[in-house]
């Protein structure tokens, strides 16, 4: 909650960015509730609750000491905004940026919030996405050794080994100084790339690959060591990740078409940005490890 400087250097940069405008150290409406006033510059309650909301969502503002010590940091951000006035500072062009990319990226992410929000998301919503989630899981848990390997040469010489007779565990020590290696434990087919999952169908507890899985960007090699039902969690416990979850894909969908309609252009004898490489995912999402 303390760290004044860098949070100071925000307050300063939307107060005092604006340029020949609004030069008030806080540029909240002049009629709001006041919480404490700083050398004569008034802390408004709303900007109290704003910190809470965005910095300190677990403080109790019903705690006295809590309480104190949020006024003291908004206390400081005005003292040190004025220091910023008085001092020039947004004169500085590296300054100016650096307070520049702070305010817009508040702004950014309260815009992203505030989309997200727009679409109400009703109960059938949530339910249908759970069951379509629920049915991705699968209808069992699996714990798996993988090997991960960064070229097909070694994953071929690793699954041949595993091929000729010799045992996971062993094939696991040998190879794990040069393959990302893992022991993954009650692991559904949820997220999981489509080589594992078909592979899966057909595998039953002591099964290995026989060779290895081509994935984006490496070479899969795993054992399977055991396999058990899958119990989804209830709808209810999970319900308010789903929520988060759908209304992260609206701002992204939107933030999308923003960009679909928007015209951005380029200094002459600049190449525009290129679009970035996909990351590969994972092929599977730890629950826990039992060895590395």
């Amino acid at each position: 909650m303390r760290n004044v400087l860098s949070l100071a250097v925000c307050l300063a940069l939307t107060a005092c960015s604006s340029g020949a405008g609004d030069q008030r150290l806080v540029q909240l409406p002049a009629n709001l509730p006041v919480a404490e006033t700083v050398n004569g510059t008034a802390v408004p309650q709303e900007l109290v609750d704003a910190f809470v909301r965005v910095k300190a969502a677990k403080a109790d503002m019903n705690n006295p000491e809590q309480r104190a010590e949020i006024l003291r940091v908004l206390g400081d951000y005005v003292l040190l905004a004025e220091q910023a006035q008085r001092d020039k500072m947004l004169a500085d062009p590296k300054f100016a940026a650096d307070v520049e990319v702070a305010r817009l990226s508040a702004v950014a992410n309260g815009a992203m919030i505030r989309l997200q929000q727009q679409t109400p998301i009703s109960d059938e919503a949530l339910k249908a996405e759970y069951d379509a989630k629920v049915a991705a899981m699968g209808k069992f848990e699996y714990d798996l050794g993988s090997l991960l390997f960064p070229n097909e040469a070694d994953a071929l010489k690793a699954s041949g080994e595993l091929v000729s007779g010799t045992p996971f565990d062993k094939v696991y020590d040998e190879w794990k100084g040069k393959a990302q290696a893992k022991v993954l434990s009650h692991i559904n087919t949820e997220n999981m790339p489509k080589p594992v999952t078909d592979a899966l169908a057909s595998m039953k507890a002591g099964d290995f690959t026989r060779t290895p899985l081509k994935l984006p960007q490496n070479w899969l090699v795993f054992q399977v060591q055991a396999v058990n039902p899958l119990t989804p969690p209830e709808f209810d416990k999970v319900k308010d990740g789903i929520r988060s979850g759908l209304q992260k894909k609206i701002g992204e969908e939107r933030l999308a078409k923003l960009k679909q309609q928007a015209k951005i252009e380029y200094p002459a004898g600049s190449a525009a940005p290129t679009k970035p490489a996909a990351v590969p995912a994972a092929p599977a999402q730890p629950a826990a490890e039992k060895k590395g």
